[in-house]
């Protein structure tokens, strides 16, 4: 029976091991969306992740479940960058050989979580010091590959040249990239004080309290590095599914995007610098109502900014949706274009975002007179400025970004077998499923359901349907686990690959 098999319209994809043995970056591709599940899972049990607490942001034991998601997260996101941007080989070498640091300092981050969740100081001290060596290691790898960016969009490596468009979507990546080092440093300034390092002389030169410096910094650190980081996953899929190639009307629609995603990051990426390191505090926009509490907060515009460029981006590339197949019948076939359900995925995570930021989170900042900014008692509904903050955290930059890295390696590291194609469609479909549900839930949750004013997490039909939805997402991502990543094709598609050269380089 005739089936449909994916030939990853051009990718730059692993041969199977029989073209060139082990393909020990697939391999720990991986092993990473594995740990991560397991992560996931372990701690969607026993964490607190939606009981009532600090106004609705994280607290401290999910501060550290949090990160141990999402720093073997954003490890796997360099590992499949090295597929698709320009690199020297040994950069290539380093940033695969760091999944395994990446999983051990996802360990530290989980021993971090329980030793604050039971108040067991012995494991708090001992999950800093498993983290500290582990994170300069990734983050001296991270300045390598960002600073390899720009020399080889310079100076391209023999045999690889690089595209004047090429070149010009790496330098976006390159300066998400430079954005994504400082928000680190600032992560770092936070831990070392956490483990005795004293900042009162930076406190003192500004007149202000050692806690109100450090809080300013981790502001910093939180609020700037996811945009950026998702951000980025927006800029490595354009030039995935062929920004490079675009001509006419898309490409300079692209560049647009490209350049209002370029400019949210600048903006936003000043603002939080200097706010954190003086004593600048961020106005806000249209402020009205008493007090002028009633207001967008303006580092929330230049965030909004990067999720306005996304769309437009996402927009110019629209056909790219159609990824190219082949219908297999025996050992012959033929060329056709479908709509590629991971690539669709990946898209619809930055529509997500994108409603979740300006439809839900604009209407409560321009209404904080009754949501009251998730710690005004008098405020009717602070309750559900709450839950919107938490479940927002959890969606918006926890499962989606998250998901995303998932959806593109499935992508990008797969091979060509019908087996993988079928088990990508169904973690697509899953995980698109699962994203409409949450925001659906989230939303009816928040705005719809009286009765909150006593315990946010007693639950609603929104609340129910918000955990359904993420429930749903995390399935997807099992699921993956199942593509062949790693390993040989079928025989009839290799053969069919060979005779119509429909196999990725």
């Amino acid at each position: 029976m005739a089936s449909m098999v994916d030939s990853t319209d051009g990718l730059r994809v692993a041969p199977p091991p029989s073209a060139r043995g082990l393909d020990f970056t697939g391999v720990m591709v991986r092993v990473l969306m594995a740990w991560i599940v397991v992560v996931a899972v372990l701690s969607f049990i026993t964490a607190p992740w939606l009981a009532p607490g600090n106004n609705g942001d994280f607290t401290a034991t999910l501060v550290w479940f949090y990160h141990a998601l999402m720093l073997p997260a954003a490890l796997l996101f360099l590992i499949i960058c090295t597929r698709v941007f320009t690199l020297h080989s040994w950069v290539r070498y380093l940033v695969s050989h760091s999944a395994l640091v990446a999983i051990f300092e996802g360990a530290g981050f989980l021993i971090l979580g329980y030793g604050t969740l039971h108040h067991v100081s012995s494991l708090v001290d001992f999950g800093f010091w498993v983290i500290m060596p582990a994170t300069l290691e990734l983050f001296a790898v991270t300045i390598l590959f960002v600073a390899d960016l720009a020399w080889c969009a310079l100076v391209a490596p023999k045999g690889e040249p690089v595209s004047p468009q090429k070149a010009e979507i790496t330098w976006v990546f390159f300066f998400a990239g430079v954005s994504v080092l400082t928000w680190v440093v600032f992560g770092l300034l936070a831990a070392a004080n956490q483990v005795g390092i004293n900042l009162s002389f930076w406190a003192g030169a500004q007149h202000e309290s050692e806690a109100t410096l450090i809080g300013n910094i981790v502001t910093a650190h939180s609020h700037g590095m996811l945009p950026t980081f998702m951000a980025a996953i927006v800029l490595l899929a354009a030039e995935a599914f062929g920004y490079s190639r675009l001509v006419g009307a898309r490409k300079q629609v692209a560049r647009l995007g490209a350049g209002a995603m370029l400019a949210g990051i600048a903006l936003y990426s000043g603002v939080y610098t200097i706010s954190a390191i003086g004593t600048y505090v961020i106005p806000a926009w249209f402020p009205h109502g008493a007090g002028g509490v009633n207001g967008i907060a303006m580092d929330d515009t230049m965030t909004g900014l990067v999720g306005l460029g996304s769309l437009i981006l996402a927009g110019a590339m629209l056909p790219e949706l159609r990824g190219v197949f082949t219908r297999v019948a025996g050992t012959t076939g033929r060329a056709v274009r479908r709509l590629n359900p991971v690539r669709v995925g990946v898209y619809l995570t930055y529509v997500m975002a994108t409603a979740d930021m300006y439809f839900y989170g604009y209407y409560i900042e321009m209404n904080e007179t009754q949501f009251g900014a998730g710690s005004t008692a008098s405020a009717s509904r602070v309750i559900d400025d709450q839950i919107f903050t938490r479940s927002h955290l959890l969606f918006v930059f926890g499962a989606l970004p998250v998901i995303a890295v998932f959806l593109l390696a499935t992508e990008l590291v797969g091979n060509v077998s019908r087996a993988g194609m079928a088990v990508r469609t169904w973690m697509a479909r899953l995980v698109m499923l699962g994203m409409l549900v949450t925001i659906v839930g989230m939303g009816i949750w928040v705005y719809s359901t009286p009765g909150h004013q006593a315990n946010w997490s007693i639950g609603s039909g929104g609340e129910l349907l918000y955990v359904g939805g993420q429930v749903l997402m995390l399935i997807g991502a099992i699921v993956s686990l199942f593509a062949p990543l790693v390993g040989r094709a079928r025989a009839d598609d290799a053969q069919l690959e060979a005779s119509t050269g429909t196999a990725a380089a």
